[in-house]
């Protein structure tokens, strides 16, 4: 059974953020041999670097795997974080793969609750351990975390667009 706050949490991911970061994509040309998903505000080599779009959602594919399958459903995955935002390939099956992910957060957080315990996400720069002694690791944190990072990089996909079709309209 899953827990009421695991049900708002995917309500809130599949009917509003997996949503609004497809309607970004698109916004910036999707998969179409002209777009924008694989530009970057700002270089590699910048100060301050930025993401692309296709990056910022094949991240939050890792995001969501590292936390909810292996975290929460208790699932063995493999994550390489930092290559995540070097991603190049196509957008639109990221982006199916993102609402895929997020509707098994429900079974993913009832595997938890039966389970009684949180596997350790794979492949996080979180300090895991300290949160765990501290017992501040708990799948309601868990379920906040995810949906604090969908919309923080949702945010930065806004951004991304803001400036990227600024640049392309002077």
């Amino acid at each position: 059974m899953s827990s009421p706050t695991s049900a708002a949490v995917h309500l809130i991911l599949t009917t509003e953020l997996v949503p609004a970061l497809r309607a970004v994509v698109d916004e910036l040309g999707g998969d179409a041999p002209d777009s924008l998903v694989h530009a970057r505000p700002t270089t590699v080599a910048a100060v301050h670097p930025t993401n692309s779009a296709a990056a910022i959602v094949h991240h939050l594919c890792g995001v969501l795997t590292s936390w909810g399958a292996a975290c929460l459903g208790g699932e063995q995955i493999s994550r390489d974080r930092e290559s995540e935002f070097d991603y190049d390939g196509p957008v639109l099956p990221e982006l199916d793969r993102l609402a895929a992910l997020a509707d098994r957060l429900p079974a993913w957080s009832a595997a938890a609750c039966e389970r009684g315990t949180l596997a350790d996400p794979t492949g996080t720069a979180f300090p895991v351990e300290r949160a765990r002694a501290a017992g501040t690791l708990t799948m309601e944190w868990v379920l906040a975390h995810i949906l604090h990072d969908v919309a923080t990089h949702l945010g930065h996909l806004e951004v991304t667009r803001d400036v990227l079709m600024t640049d392309r309209t002077r």
